[in-house]
């Protein structure tokens, strides 16, 4: 449980500093006149929407890249095929 936890917080920090690093969001604090503080939380969802999407398409276009053959390898399958040899076929007993 307190592993559950422990990554819970470490998730939450690091989803907030990149929120930050990558202006997501901004908070500012402004003084009011009887000695208090306003702090106000501006969130860009644009911005988060449009970082998500440009993460997805390139995420995509690196694993398209790495799960279509390359031409050597579809060259070779095609100049071996696995031998069709019905003399050397032995039926199950």
């Amino acid at each position: 449980m307190r592993n559950l936890l422990a990554f819970t917080a470490a998730a939450a920090l690091t989803v907030a500093g990149l929120g930050w690093y990558l202006g997501w969001y901004r908070v500012h604090s402004t003084a009011a006149s009887d000695g208090h503080r306003n702090v106000n939380i501006d969130i860009n969802t644009e911005k988060i929407t449009s970082d998500i999407h440009r993460a997805e398409q390139k995420v995509l276009e690196h694993a398209n890249e790495h799960l279509q053959p390359t031409k050597d390898q579809t060259d070779k399958r095609v100049e071996n095929p696995p031998p069709n040899d019905a003399a050397n076929f032995v039926p199950p007993r």
